[in-house]
């Protein structure tokens, strides 16, 4: 019995719930059947349609084929045409060498003449005044198809140009850029290919630009006034410095320093070796009157009896005056002293002449050494790579060298004139002095 009342409403419970989900089942499988009929008639249809296009597919098909067929026979005609073709060319490659001969040679050769005839007149002063003149040879040494008789005419006709201009001097107006950058048109007279000037000024010119370009820095003032008289000059012969580079020449010379650069390069010790000789130079000047005023007293006095005391032997011939009552061992001791005093003051000056000639050297090798250290010392830091580092301490070596020997030589050289025109006064006087104490003996 109790088995089942406890079966009996879980069966009870299990229908209930199955009755109420009977009418959501019904919907669902009814549902279900009317998409499965769409999707049979809907395949169908598909299945119909292309069994209906079939045939036009099939159609289709079998005229690409024939169109691909008809293609490939016309690429393989085109092939053996096309080789074809290559062979023809390959045999009238052959017969166009065989043709041609030295012609090939002889267009390398005008090709070749073309390029080297630009980079001339590319540069020329000649291009300053009659321009685009080297469009014509760079495509003709730049061109592949061979030159015609008349490239070969025009390219003789330039190079006899260029050879004609190289002659003559002719005045015509171009652009001028000035050192401070601005452009003037300016009367340019120009001397052959060699060199260009304006207002007296020298001009370079640029190939980039086709301008023509005043130097910054111009020779000296002679070649100004040359290039002055060709300006102003209508006809006859005048005298004119040529630059035989076309201005390589002239573009180094006013880059080379002058003196006063040249000084300052020397630094320090140049400016004192300079001093030294500019000292030594006025001591040589003041001995030099001193003795010429000396010699010219002594002549004085000699041809005169009254005694001049501003000349040496006027003074020596006081002491024999003053003294004629002492004995002549005392009055010659008097004359000796008054000579040795008279050398003294005829001397004077010539011994720091003497020292200023011999220290100029030193201090010349001194900057030479200084100047070889700071070399060194850029060599160090830098290696030597570029030699402009390095331009800076060889320069005051070599410079402060120079300046060194510049002043010693001719202090030198004027040490030993008036040395010896001093010992020779002196030995003037020396001689009177004998006469004047062999004079007052016999009195």
């Amino acid at each position: 019995m109790m088995r089942f009342a406890i079966v009996f409403p879980l069966l009870v419970f299990v229908d209930l719930a199955a009755f109420a989900a009977t009418t959501d089942i019904d919907e669902l499988v009814k549902s279900v059947k009317e998409e499965t009929r769409l999707e049979a008639a809907y395949d169908q249809e598909r299945t119909e349609r292309f069994l209906n296009e079939r045939e036009s597919q099939k159609q289709l098909l079998a005229d690409a084929r024939s169109q691909l067929a008809k293609v490939n026979r016309e690429a393989d005609a085109l092939r053996k045409e096309y080789e074809k073709n290559e062979t023809t060319l390959s045999d009238y490659e052959v017969s166009l060498e065989e043709r041609a001969g030295d012609l090939n040679d002889l267009f390398a050769i005008v090709r070749q003449s073309a390029l080297y005839a630009n980079g001339v007149l590319e540069t020329s002063l000649v291009s300053a005044e009659q321009e685009d003149r080297s469009a014509f040879l760079s495509g003709l040494g730049k061109s592949e198809r061979p030159p015609t008789i008349d490239d070969i005419k025009r390219l003789w006709t330039e190079t006899l140009t260029e050879v004609n201009e190289s002659g003559k001097v002719v005045k015509f107006n171009a652009t001028v850029i000035k050192p401070h950058g601005s452009e003037e048109t300016q009367a340019v007279t120009r001397a052959g290919v060699f060199n260009a000037v304006s207002n007296g000024a020298f001009l370079r010119f640029l190939p980039d630009s086709g301008k023509l370009v005043e130097l910054s820095r111009q020779p000296a003032a002679r070649f100004q006034r040359m290039a002055r008289s060709l300006e102003s000059a209508t006809s006859g012969i005048q005298p004119m410095a040529l630059d035989p580079s076309k201005g390589a020449i002239l573009s180094l010379m006013v880059q080379s320093p002058d003196v006063g650069e040249r000084v300052q390069q020397g630094g320090g010790i140049g400016y004192l070796i300079i001093f030294l000789g500019a000292l030594g130079v006025l001591i040589v000047l003041r001995s030099g009157f001193d003795l010429f005023r000396a010699r010219r007293s002594i002549e004085a006095q000699v041809k005169t009896p009254e005694t001049n005391p501003r000349s040496p032997l006027g003074r020596l011939k006081q002491i024999v005056e003053k003294q004629k009552t002492e004995r002549d061992e005392a009055i010659a001791l008097r004359l000796d002293e008054q000579l040795a005093e008279e050398s003294s003051l005829l001397n004077r000056g010539l011994p720091t002449v003497a020292v200023l000639a011999a220290v100029s050297p030193l201090l010349g090798l001194l900057g030479t050494v200084t100047g070889m250290i700071e070399t060194f010392q850029s060599i160090t830091l830098f290696g030597t790579g570029d030699p402009k580092l390095m331009s800076g301490g060889i320069s005051q070596a070599l410079i402060t060298t120079q300046l060194g020997l510049a002043v010693a030589i001719p202090l030198v050289l004027f040490h030993s004139l008036l040395s010896g025109r001093a010992n020779r006064l002196v030995e003037i006087l020396g001689k009177h002095s004998s006469d004047l104490l062999a004079e007052d003996g016999l009195d």
